[in-house]
């Protein structure tokens, strides 16, 4: 089946002749943020100490659970609230010996140890369990987590020479410039999903494309301009990607004008890297800790106020481009996303889960899981697609059942009158407006609909005169709103 893409805003276009005065989002500069542990929003500094008695939780950051991996990998932990020098940290594989994973202080501090995991071949299937164990100075058990991971091995050609197991890209890490102020929390046994306030108000941004569209047809074309009011008097995300010079300081500015008018400002996060596999939308950042170093950004952007927060469109759904060792690292930086994004206490994350009609609901569990959704709010469907509610709706709970009962939000910006019937995905003809955003789903299991996708904004220069993927669109956005149902 085709791909289905996501798309962005264009911050750069300014061809658009109704639009010379438009600015989407202010980067002025804004006030350097005070990151202290005591608003949750940094680590314990180095001299802090947690008590024995409180409650501790290993946060592996990698392997992964559910990954593939193979050759030599860094295997990565830390104990959460606690000094690297008050605690001891041991691995083990398949119930075997203890071996110890020594300190290391770059970045936030943690323990790790190099693994070569080509020598593991007793497993027919290549699953194994993994066991983190920590132990205080005296040799007493804290804590412990294992989590299975699967090994695959180079794969002899013809000539019977050992193809190399790595192919291409590098595992990510947590770099010493990127998240030295925030607090990885655990991404085993998950946060608990937390109740959508009743009455939520989501932001609508009074500077968009459909706000200037809508002003400029009000006198010439009024009957126009009262459709385009219905793009433009809703809540819709804001993305933010490699096209962002500062992230921190532009999604301040969003997140504080949403506070300032008392509403809750749905962001996307769209900087993976090999983002696209090359399509429309291709870009993103240019390694793992390129992303890790934006996503820290993007999260003290937000710092303690409310957001809500749809991670990486695209990125788990299809992975069709990437080799078996990318892949594995792509998930791992979702994961790490994931963590640093929910160490804002008021952050709601969304990891992105594709949509009905793209991968399996058990493939998508177990992406999700590698990626870290058991320590995000949910997962979100239908971005920038245009399936209907009941089918999002049976998906979604399906996939939920299949990563403990997470919560998810579905796009509901353009599915009004559903898919074409090959289910194109490129600006077909014909669609509409779907339900306006609201956290009144009537489903307990469904957060949200969301305008995720800005109505509007192309698919992509794929014919009958779209402009480029995430560009507004008058014509097309007008056909939106005209064949909705309200």
């Amino acid at each position: 089946m085709s791909k289905r893409t996501y798309f962005r805003i264009n911050r750069t276009n300014t061809s658009n002749k109704y639009l010379k005065n438009f600015k989407l989002i202010s980067l002025s500069a804004m006030a350097l943020l005070l990151v202290t542990a005591g608003i949750g929003f940094g680590p314990l500094g180095k001299n802090q100490i947690h008590a024995d008695s409180m409650t501790s939780t290993i946060n592996p950051w990698w392997p992964a659970a559910g990954v593939s991996i193979s050759g030599s990998q860094t295997f990565k932990g830390a104990l959460n609230n606690w000094d690297i020098n008050n605690y001891e940290m041991y691995w083990s594989v398949d119930g075997g010996s203890l071996s110890t994973m020594p300190s290391n202080y770059n970045g936030y501090p943690h323990k790790e140890t190099s693994v070569n995991v080509s020598t593991w071949n007793w497993s027919n299937d290549g699953t194994y369990t993994v066991k983190y164990i920590a132990k205080n100075k005296k040799g007493t058990e804290i804590d412990s987590v294992s989590f299975k991971i699967t090994v695959t091995h180079p794969v002899e050609s013809i000539t019977g020479a050992a193809q190399p197991a790595t192919v291409t890209g590098s595992q990510p890490i947590l770099s010493s410039t990127t998240v030295s102020t925030i607090q990885p929390i655990s991404q085993v046994g998950g946060a608990q999903t937390t109740t959508v306030p009743t009455g939520l108000k989501f932001y609508v941004n009074p500077s968009t494309p459909a706000r200037a569209q809508a002003d400029f047809w009000r006198t010439s074309r009024p009957t126009d301009a009262s459709q385009i009011d219905k793009i433009a008097n809703n809540p819709a995300a804001t993305w933010f990607g490699d096209w962002n010079t500062n992230v921190q300081a532009d999604v301040d500015a969003y997140v504080a004008a949403a506070a300032a008018s008392s509403a809750v400002p749905t962001l996307v996060a769209y900087n993976i890297p090999q983002r696209d596999c090359g399509s429309y939308s291709a870009g993103g950042a240019g390694g793992g800790d390129a992303y890790i170093s934006w996503i820290t950004g993007f999260a003290r952007g937000i710092g303690t106020r409310s957001a809500w927060v749809i991670l990486e469109p695209d990125a788990a759904a299809d992975m069709s481009c990437l080799s078996p060792t990318d892949q594995a690292s792509r998930m791992s930086l979702l994961a790490q996303a994931v963590t640093i994004l929910k160490a804002n206490p008021g952050t709601r994350v969304y990891v992105d889960a594709g949509n009905p009609h793209w991968q399996t609901a058990a493939t998508m569990a177990s992406r999700l899981t590698a990626s870290n959704v058991a320590a995000a709010d949910g997962f979100s469907l239908n971005v920038s697609n245009f399936f209907t509610m009941a089918d999002n709706t049976t998906f979604g709970q399906d996939l939920s059942s299949k990563v403990g009962g997470k919560h998810f939000v579905i796009d509901t910006s353009r599915n009004g009158n559903g898919p074409t019937a090959d289910s194109q995905w490129c600006n077909p003809a014909g669609r509409a407006l779907g339900a306006r955003p609201t956290s009144q789903t009537g489903n307990d299991k469904i957060d949200a609909f969301l305008w995720i996708k800005g109505p509007g904004e192309s698919d992509g220069a794929c014919g009958n005169g779209a402009p480029s993927a995430g560009v507004w669109w008058p014509d097309y956005a007008l056909g939106l709103a005209s064949r909705a149902a309200y």
